[in-house]
């Protein structure tokens, strides 16, 4: 199993594909099989690097607190263990959270830099997962139990309505490995107490800000402020899909996310 003890965390990851790296940052809560359609379309081109955030998946959960630049962190010591001294990098949710600060404080680690349905402040967001913290300590709730009970908040109407993908969907969920309610409440903890909205200038890396037209966790709003504050940042608006378009719609994620790599 590919472990790496970096940060005083040990992290697990997987590659593949050959070309240039290409780093995937997950959302809260969430492992990295729910990257299952990106990594198969872009490793076709790329080095393709997608790693357990802590306490995710089969990464270790070290002592609180948590913090956004902590993992941050994590993320740089993963990279300089794989010897990658630059790599793209897409963060998804929590992961465009992660993704701003190593964009922030390691300028030169980022090659070009996708954000997606993520936010730089947490006011506007913090109600919802604080809601999300609550449910997983009062029913004592792994990753499965959350992330079903979350579905309404991510996925578009659509999807709820359509009897194949929900069960599509349902069983990515089902495959994540075991994530305890402690683990996801300090996740939580990490990133309701985060910001860069006032940093957003220090990112130096060509930057896609994609938001989902029918995404209520993150709304299309919180993609402008970022794109507000990145100097040449550019938005792209997904028109179907909630907060979790890219397993809903991973060919419009996907192509998004190729498009813009390409350029580079």
């Amino acid at each position: 199993m590919p472990l790496v003890d970096v940060n005083g965390v040990r992290l697990y990851y997987e590659e593949e594909g050959r070309g240039a790296p290409l780093l995937l940052i997950m959302g809260l809560g969430a492992s990295l099989e729910t990257w299952a359609a990106q990594r198969e379309a872009f490793a076709e081109r790329y080095r393709v690097i997608a790693f357990d955030n802590r306490g995710a998946g089969r990464s270790a959960a070290p002592p609180p607190p948590w913090t956004v630049p902590a993992m941050a962190e994590d993320v740089v010591g993963l990279l300089d263990a794989l010897g990658i001294a630059r790599a793209h990098v897409v963060g998804v949710s929590m992961g465009g959270m992660i993704a701003q600060e190593l964009a922030i404080r390691h300028p030169e680690r980022v090659a070009r830099l996708v954000l997606a349905m993520s936010f730089a402040r947490p006011e506007p967001v913090r109600r919802d997962f604080l809601l999300h913290r609550r449910w997983a300590r009062l029913q004592g709730a792994n990753a499965l139990s959350e992330g079903i009970a979350s579905l309404p908040w991510l996925l578009s109407p659509a999807s709820m309505r359509d009897g194949s993908r929900l069960e599509t969907i349902l069983a990515l969920v089902s495959a994540m490995p075991f994530m305890s309610a402690e683990a996801y409440a300090h996740q939580v903890d990490a990133i309701v107490e985060h910001s860069t909205r006032e940093r957003l200038h220090l990112v130096q890396a060509p930057t896609l800000v994609l938001a989902a037209a029918e995404d209520v966790l993150t709304p299309v709003f919180l993609s402008e402020e970022i794109v507000a504050g990145i100097a040449g940042a550019r938005l792209e608006i997904l028109p179907r899909g909630g907060h979790a378009t890219l397993v809903e719609y991973p060919d419009d994620f996907n192509r998004a996310v190729l498009t813009w790599l390409a350029v580079g």
